[in-house]
């Protein structure tokens, strides 16, 4: 059995190919970064809500043309409550969390 495949202009086709793969990539990536930072503001311990309010996501375009990005929480005693200080969540949550997700990677 013989196959013959023909392809007409398959350098704009790889560049369309390429385009597609960012954009799914980029969604997954937003995606993510979103599920994560919600869920770490629902398990994050609460007594004022400070903490739990302080979760925020970015994203932002690397040279590559894929999204990078990051969760942040600056309320200052946020490694306290991830350390065990709440007996409202375990120790580590935050990782816990990020791990479960699949978000993180255990070593």
């Amino acid at each position: 059995m013989k196959v013959s495949l023909e392809f007409v202009n398959f350098a704009e086709e790889m560049k369309r190919v390429e385009r597609e793969v960012k954009r799914q990539a980029n969604m997954e990536i937003k995606q993510r970064v979103t599920f994560a930072t919600r869920t770490l503001r629902r398990v994050t311990p609460v007594d004022t809500g400070r903490a739990r309010k302080g979760w925020e996501d970015k994203t932002y375009m690397a040279p590559d043309g894929y999204l990078d990005g990051s969760i942040i929480n600056e309320v200052e005693y946020i490694s306290r409550l991830n350390r065990g200080h709440s007996k409202q969540a375990p120790k580590y949550f935050i990782e816990q969390v990020l791990t479960k997700i699949g978000i993180l990677t255990p070593n």
